[in-house]
């Protein structure tokens, strides 16, 4: 038996695929905002493993250069979300929340912090989709949300206790 060589173009190979297949594949934002949430997940604990670190030690350098740059991969993948073109009804909710986690990690005190907290439970319809796995993602989002205002919370009062 002979083997025929299959010649297709590179663009073809998407439209071979049934169209339910498709359908339950993740789109952009949904995909960027599951990399957004690791990230985010990751800055805090390089952020805790600063605060472990005796800061006048020099070797604590490359920590707070790691975290800076985890909270700017975040700043950055928020922005791609908030610029993306949606694609589904799950898109929006997403950018949403991108957005919401982008001004958290942006706000300049615990005030700030537990207003935007505070918008998004008088909100809370706008950050719901129906797919599942979608919403398990913005459910870690709003994880996420309150440990960012936790994290201000407890930076804040850091700043007042007497040395």
């Amino acid at each position: 038996m002979t083997t025929i060589p299959v010649i297709t173009r590179l663009g073809a190979a998407k439209a071979l695929w049934p169209a339910s297949a498709a359908d339950d594949s993740p789109t952009f934002v949904t995909q960027t905002f599951d990399t957004l949430t690791k990230a985010v997940d990751e800055a805090p604990n390089l952020e805790r493993d600063l605060s472990h670190a005796l800061s006048w030690d020099p070797a604590s350098t490359d920590i707070q250069e790691a975290a800076e740059a985890k909270w700017q991969d975040c700043l950055k993948l928020s922005g791609d979300i908030l610029t993306a073109q949606m694609v589904s009804a799950e898109d929006l909710p997403m950018q949403r929340m991108s957005m919401l986690l982008h001004f958290l990690i942006e706000s300049t005190g615990p005030e700030e912090a537990l207003r935007f907290q505070q918008l998004f439970h008088e909100n809370l319809e706008l950050f719901t989709v129906e797919d599942g796995d979608c919403q398990a993602l913005l459910q870690t989002g709003t994880r996420q949300m309150n440990a960012l205002i936790e994290l201000s919370v407890a930076a804040e009062a850091q700043n007042f206790l007497p040395n």
